[in-house]
């Protein structure tokens, strides 16, 4: 049989790659920059949901004009950080109250996708609501406003809200960043129901 050199082969006597037959189902080949690689799992995303038990007895009570810390225990039956990503630590720190976006795992380019799950409890008629986060928190922090609501009543009022923050630089990267309610009105107060967290990894992670 004659030698054949395998960059002139045509598509059907092209075999699989080098270690195809232990490969895993979904996993692909990922170069080691050496001459070599191996096969591996890619994950782009991780999902992890934080639900507060303490101020569904307890709601954290609002200052006229002022910012108000959220906390969230995360110690509500919904929590489940069973799909965060694999080798990646807590991006919720429960005893700082602050969301941690190094132990997150996470790198400039990189974004979080956060559902905050709030009850407000609003004590005037025509009362207004903003939830602000403020990430670089003990370096250079600054306050984006996620939402802005209004309420024609008083009562209670679920607010979810949809948010995503972007890495897109070291203050961001680097420090934790918090979550404040700021009310119009005295006497207000709110309930945090919990939030889903996604952190999306924009290279991936190979695991």
């Amino acid at each position: 049989m004659a030698d054949v050199k395998h960059s002139i082969l045509s598509d059907p006597y092209l075999h699989e790659p080098k270690g195809i037959s232990s490969a895993t189902q979904d996993e692909s080949y990922i170069a080691d920059g050496a001459g070599a690689g191996a096969w591996k799992e890619l994950y782009t995303f991780g999902v992890e949901d934080y639900a507060d038990a303490a101020t569904t007895s307890s709601p954290i009570a609002l200052t006229s004009g002022a910012k108000t810390k959220l906390t969230n225990d995360s110690l509500g039956t919904n929590t489940n950080v069973a799909y965060r990503a694999p080798g990646k630590g807590a991006i919720w720190d429960a005893s700082a109250n602050q969301f941690d976006f190094v132990a997150a795992g996470l790198s400039l380019g990189d974004t979080v996708d956060i559902r905050f799950d709030l009850t407000i409890n609003s004590s005037a008629a025509n009362d207004a609501f903003r939830l602000i986060a403020t990430p670089g928190f003990g370096a250079s922090p600054y306050d984006l406003v996620l939402d802005y609501v209004e309420y024609k009543a008083a009562g209670a009022y679920e607010w979810i809200v949809q948010a995503s923050i972007y890495m897109g630089n070291s203050n961001t990267l680097d420090n934790p960043m918090e979550v404040y309610v700021k009310a119009d009105s005295a006497s207000d107060t709110v309930v945090v129901n919990g939030w889903y967290v996604r952190p999306m990894y924009r290279k991936g992670l190979w695991v």
